[in-house]
């Protein structure tokens, strides 16, 4: 078994969170993970990319044209990263956009939905939208929306027990926040699992 995850947001999203709670729950059901990260100006709202590696792998960086999922916290994101997809790959994307500050102050054009999705459909059509920051908000705290999207993630195939992140959550997030985390990660499984049909 080779299973390849591609987890991209940006700076502030959980990108990094939402990738140790998968990894921990791979390795709580025995199977080999390697990850890696890239997070150059994370911390300004810059982008941010996780490669999950599950299974027969060694190398931590998922080769070009390779990712089986790409978990993209915010939309514009997965636009960056489509030299990993192939028309197989299923394409997780969060439909609240967070503008850059070039679109802020007018210096660049922020792409419509339609034009993302046309974009990825060049290579996979593959893809499943999810409001998971509107979930996670509905919840009472939009900062899970990357625990929603990491059940959505499990609902549509990703081979990981809801259970294993549930006890990932419950190790590794303060005490005060793990309810929130685990019915968002429920939340989160039920939308995949609607999405799939």
């Amino acid at each position: 078994m080779k299973v390849n995850v591609l987890i991209v947001g940006v700076g502030g999203q959980g990108v990094l969170t939402t990738s140790g709670l998968l990894a921990r729950a791979g390795m709580y059901e025995g199977l080999n993970v390697v990850s890696a990260e890239t997070h150059g100006m994370a911390q300004r709202g810059g982008s941010v990319e996780v490669h999950l590696r599950f299974g027969d792998v060694r190398a931590p960086l998922i080769p070009y044209g390779h990712a089986d999922f790409i978990a993209s916290l915010e939309p514009v994101e997965v636009l960056r990263y489509g030299q990993y997809m192939n028309e197989n790959t299923l394409v997780l994307m969060n439909t609240r956009p967070i503008s850059p500050p070039s679109v802020s102050t007018g210096d660049a054009r922020y792409p419509s939905m339609d034009e993302i999705l046309e974009r990825v459909e060049e290579v996979t059509e593959n893809i499943h939208l999810i409001n998971a920051s509107e979930i996670a908000e509905r919840l009472g705290n939009i900062q899970a929306a990357n625990v929603v999207m990491a059940g959505a993630l499990i609902g549509l195939g990703l081979p990981l027990s809801i259970e294993s992140v549930e006890m990932a959550i419950a190790d590794v997030m303060p005490e005060k926040i793990r309810d929130l985390n685990v019915k968002a990660l429920r939340e989160g499984f039920a939308a995949g699992q609607r999405l799939r049909k």
